[in-house]
């Protein structure tokens, strides 16, 4: 098998309720939850069911098919207040201690003994003060980047996510803060439109200025799924078979077949005859003078995958039987890409921008994905499957592995260990992913 050559970009299609740009491979837009209007991979089908004129029914904005609630804005300005109300608490008392010793200068043109401790003391508290504003809005910021909480949203039962409902990451996150300032700056009215912001969003209240500058979400996990931790805003029923293909069926080949050969009957198998009691069997004939033993057939390797020195294409390997245990064979597992591709698991596969393997090291395939953004590493992972299931172990990448149960759970995998998937669970690397599956490709 050669290296897989990565398809030509395909562009993003347009929502068709709000005209927003969709990801291919997307169930449903990521802005309105509109069903998307991809015909391709395991999109749903373009056709309008009965009963309906088209569209979405009205329930454009809610995400009911997707179980994503909204959060309200009275939930957002709650969270947002308990947040500053913690950074001003945790700042105000040693700012006011710092005051308080400074209430105590004499006022003399000579400070004494007691005014230089007084001003010694506010300059600590000052400082105390300040460390203690920088150092929980790094650990919001971290916690929000990471988890999509902050304490209001932990408190509120509300989540922020990117334009995937996935974790915000560290840029967005730093945007949304950025905005968020930019707009309390206003004179008079400023902090009330940046907590408001969200009622003046046409698409049912759903971004704020802050968020549609960061691309982000928020969403009340309390009152609906929580796509951080189910596998985005589409979720693991974005891989789910398409109820409205037909079932399968064998088709006559137009190719004639070729002709049968004649089967040879085999000899009845007869027992030698037993030599006459006395018998002796002749001796080998001796070689002739000077002739040279031939040679004994070299052994066949113990090991097929034994270091070569080199990283090397490991041959197709036949479908046979599964392995002993009931395992399937390797040819049973098929990766569905985000951008569409199937791809039957023959082997150790590396996936990455520009894959590579390590010196002496045995790969069936090297497969390039087209990342634009670079989210992805040049070696991002490797897949592979033996007798005990399929294998997914991230490369030391710089944005990580994450997989996604079927149940909706999401686990890191640790950089270098290889982690055990099954069929059904969805591997994310970067913006992109695939979901495992039993089947052909």
């Amino acid at each position: 098998m050669t290296a897989s050559v990565p398809p030509r970009a395909q562009p993003e299609a347009v929502c068709p309720a709000c005209g927003s740009m969709v990801r291919q491979g997307a169930l449903f837009c990521p802005v309105c939850g509109a069903p998307a209007g991809h015909t391709g991979g395991h999109g749903p089908s373009g056709r309008t069911p009965a009963g309906r004129t088209g569209g979405y029914e009205g329930n454009t904005g809610t995400m009911v098919n997707l179980e994503l609630v909204n959060a309200s804005t009275g939930k957002r300005a709650g969270a947002k207040l308990i947040d500053l109300g913690l950074a001003w608490i945790l700042q105000l008392l040693p700012y006011l201690l710092a005051l308080a010793s400074l209430s105590t200068l004499s006022g003399s043109a000579y400070p004494t003994s007691s005014d230089e401790q007084a001003l010694l003391a506010a300059a600590v508290w000052w400082v105390t003060g300040t460390v203690l504003g920088i150092a929980l809005w790094i650990f919001c910021w971290a916690w929000e980047a990471r988890t999509g909480k902050t304490p209001g949203q932990a408190m509120l039962g509300l989540r922020t996510s990117g334009p995937e409902g996935l974790a915000p990451g560290w840029g967005a996150v730093f945007v949304r803060n950025f905005v968020f300032g930019l707009i309390c700056l206003i004179p008079v009215a400023g902090v009330v439109l940046a907590l408001i912001s969200n009622m003046f969003d046409p698409n049912s209240k759903r971004q704020g200025w802050h968020d549609k500058a960061a691309r982000t979400f928020v969403f009340d996990v309390r009152a609906g799924r929580d796509p951080l931790t189910t596998g985005g805003i589409n979720g693991p029923a974005s891989f789910a078979p398409r109820a409205d293909l037909p079932s399968v069926q064998e088709v006559a080949s137009p190719m004639a077949s070729p002709a049968a050969k004649p089967q040879v009957p085999a000899r009845p198998a007869t027992a030698p005859a037993a030599p006459p009691a006395g018998a002796v069997p002749p001796a080998a004939a001796p070689a002739p003078a000077g002739a040279v033993p031939a040679p004994a057939p070299a052994p066949h390797a113990a090991d097929p995958d034994a270091d070569l020195g080199a990283t090397r294409f490991a041959p197709s390997r036949q479908t046979g039987a599964p392995a002993a245990g009931g395992a399937p064979s390797a040819s049973d597992v098929v990766l569905t890409f985000n951008d569409g591709r199937r791809i039957a698991l023959r082997g150790p596969v590396l996936i990455g921008r520009n894959p590579a393997g390590y010196d002496d090291e045995t790969v069936q395939e090297f497969l390039a994905v087209d990342d634009p953004g670079k989210s992805v590493s040049k070696t991002h992972l490797a897949v592979w499957s033996d007798p005990s299931g399929v294998w997914v172990q991230d490369r030391k990448s710089t944005n990580g592995t994450r997989v996604v149960r079927a149940d909706g759970a999401t686990a890191e995998a640790p950089a270098g260990q290889p982690v055990l998937v099954d069929a059904g669970d969805v591997v994310r690397f970067g913006d992109c992913f695939f979901s495992i599956g039993r089947g052909h490709a």
